[in-house]
């Protein structure tokens, strides 16, 4: 078995259950983790593993998209990253919302999706 995460992405996106959240907009944080069988060396060739980069260019494009629900845009990520690397068996994708427009102080809200 094997890993490759992404962790600490940082974006300004503009998803939240309220109209002024997706007006306005907040920090979020995005972590993601694969997990794939390994089961020789892929010798170089990226195509045998998970490209980082790749992973990084579907969490930027839907991030730039408009939701209300965390829990919608962290399903969307991990559908589409299992729809793009055959070879993951599993995906997780944390998603943090800073600084939550709460009542009080709350460091962040946080969503995990794990398919």
């Amino acid at each position: 078995m094997a890993k490759v995460s992404l962790k600490g992405m940082k974006f300004y996106a503009f998803h939240g259950y309220y109209e002024f959240e997706r007006r306005v907009g907040n920090n979020f944080i995005l972590d993601v983790e694969t997990e794939f069988e390994l089961s020789e060396s892929p010798e170089e060739h990226i195509e045998k593993t998970v490209n980082y980069e790749s992973l990084y260019e579907i969490c930027q494009q839907i991030m730039h998209k408009k939701y209300s629900l965390l829990e919608s845009v962290a399903y969307d990520i991990a559908r589409k990253i299992k729809d793009e690397f055959e070879i993951i068996n599993k995906v997780k994708v944390t998603l943090s919302k800073l600084n939550p427009p709460l009542d009080g102080k709350v460091e962040k809200s946080e969503i995990i999706i794990e398919l």
